[in-house]
């Protein structure tokens, strides 16, 4: 029988003999007459003590913390009895009471060997002095059902700090590694598997997701403990695992949670290269979104016979929480999509791919900070067509939009990287070139003005455009006057024959 099967079966019988106790001291509460041992009285008591102890350790979990005082409790409880007459003793009472409270912070085997230990001493004083009525057997069916009451209420608390403790633990996890962080999926399954390995005092713990063409699990986090050599440690925490393949695989494809007490003789078990073949107790939880699989918890140790159903429970709880941070995860990626997209479309210009006035609103006050700061020129070219009209009259609009591209391509393909162009108004674009001066802004824009005049795009009318310059801090300060010389610089231009570039110095001269 593995140990499983022995604990449900030993959980049934300590269930049971609660039961038994509960209705007992019920009997003996309605009818005192019924019960001929005076001191089931007591064990009313002792069960009284029990319950609100729970119920206190239910409300305030630290105070249920497994501690070696309480067996020191239990043993000065047992010495105070038998120093002032055992079973005839004003102290009897309390033992019990002492025994019930123990076993709330203490395992109920050791309790219950102390217990019955000071059973059999209690027939001392029949060595010494006058012998009590009372039968021992008795005393030992008291301290076991008072042993039982004081376990199951340990159970209960236990529970409820444990579960408390889960959902402390999760809330750390998701506070420290918020979405906004540059890996925001890796840092919240690393959380997830660290604090799990701890409480389930694993060898290793490792989260797999499905790769994107759903053929293989690819470990996303893990957490292996130190005493895993380095060599091993580094092949878990790459090795793909693919759909079907060994425990892991099955669980993906299945979906069924599996617990295995013996890993290596489970048939399903495939070793992974680079692994010591050993025994190993594991647990293998499948993460859900809706009905899909998309990942699986793994939790190992070596050794067999290692995880319990608590285990098994506490990593169902926590394979929930990494599948909501897969989910979470995704739906932060696919809004963050949406909004790039969503933004650029908001910012470009359809036609010709260039930044729109909108963008150029929000951007060039930072170019002009910048410039400030720096000490350094920002200069503007402001760019007209002087055919677009001839062109939309005579060929249509179709090629007017198509010497539209063709104008935006050629800007582009004479500034910098760094300097931005934007389609201004129609035919009139903007270009605003970082660092540059009023010469280096004119050599720009004549590149511009004759690679215009180079264009084919397949009719005889001759294409030119006029531009207009301005540079900060040579003539303007703030933007608006930057922008407004620039405009009366292609003025200047428009003004003098077009197909031309004038700086705004020379137009005001």
């Amino acid at each position: 029988m593995n140990r499983r099967a022995a604990d449900a079966q030993y959980g049934k019988a300590v269930s049971g003999l609660f039961v038994v106790s509960i209705l007992v001291t019920a009997v003996a509460v309605l009818w005192p007459g019924a019960v001929p041992h005076p001191d089931w009285a007591w064990l009313i008591a002792a069960c009284a003590v029990g319950v609100a102890v729970a119920v206190f350790a239910y409300v305030r979990p630290k105070l249920t913390k497994r501690t070696d005082p309480s067996y020191l409790a239990v043993v000065l409880a047992t010495v105070a009895v038998l120093a002032t007459g055992g079973q005839v003793s004003p102290l009897w009472p309390l033992y019990f009471l002492v025994v019930a409270g123990a076993a709330m912070f203490s395992p109920f085997r050791r309790v219950m060997m102390v217990g019955l230990a000071a059973a059999v001493l209690s027939l001392t004083p029949a060595l010494f002095g006058p012998l009590s009525s009372r039968f021992i057997a008795q005393d030992v069916v008291l301290i076991v059902l008072v042993g039982v009451i004081g376990y199951l209420s340990a159970f209960l608390s236990q529970e409820a700090r444990g579960q408390r403790k889960v959902r402390e633990l999760l809330e750390e996890i998701f506070r420290a590694s918020s979405f906004e962080q540059g890996d925001e999926l890796g840092s919240m399954l690393g959380g997830v598997v660290a604090v799990l390995r701890r409480l389930t005092r694993a060898d290793y713990v490792i989260c797999y997701l499905l790769s994107e063409d759903g053929q293989q699990l690819i470990p996303e986090a893990s957490d292996i403990s130190p005493g895993v050599p380095d060599d091993e440690a580094m092949v878990l925490r790459s090795w793909p695992v693919p759909i079907g393949q060994g425990v892991t695989g099955y669980v993906a494809r299945s979906g069924e949670q599996v617990m295995t007490d013996d890993l290596e003789h489970d048939p399903r078990s495939v070793i992974i290269p680079g692994t010591p073949d050993v025994s190993t107790s594991a647990i293998f939880i499948p993460l859900r979104l809706e009905e899909q699989v998309v990942g699986v918890l793994r939790v190992t140790h070596r050794g067999t016979n290692f995880f319990t159903d608590p285990d098994l429970s506490m990593a169902e709880v926590f394979g929930r929480h990494a599948a909501f941070a897969i989910q979470n995860a995704r739906l932060y990626a696919e809004t963050r999509h949406l909004y790039r997209k969503m933004r650029l479309l908001s910012i470009t210009d359809g036609l010709t791919g260039l930044h729109n006035q909108r963008y150029l609103s929000e951007e060039a006050p930072r170019l002009l900070e910048e410039a400030r700061a720096s000490g350094q020129p920002l200069s503007v070219l402001m760019i007209d067509t002087d055919c677009l009209k001839s062109v939309n009259d005579q060929f249509g609009h179709a090629l007017g939009d198509e010497f539209l591209r063709e104008l935006a391509a050629v800007i582009r393909r004479e500034v910098r990287s760094g300097d931005v162009v934007v389609r201004y108004a129609g035919d009139e674009f903007i270009a605003l070139l970082v660092e540059a001066s009023s010469e280096a802004a004119r050599q720009v824009a004549e590149r511009i003005r004759l690679a215009v005049q180079a264009m084919q795009i397949g009719i005889d009318i001759p294409l030119a455009v006029s531009i207009g310059i301005s540079t900060f801090p040579d003539h303007a300060d703030d933007l608006d006057q930057l922008l407004r010389a620039a405009d009366q610089a292609l003025y200047v231009s428009k003004g003098a024959g077009r197909n031309r570039s004038t700086v705004y110095t020379l137009a005001a001269n």
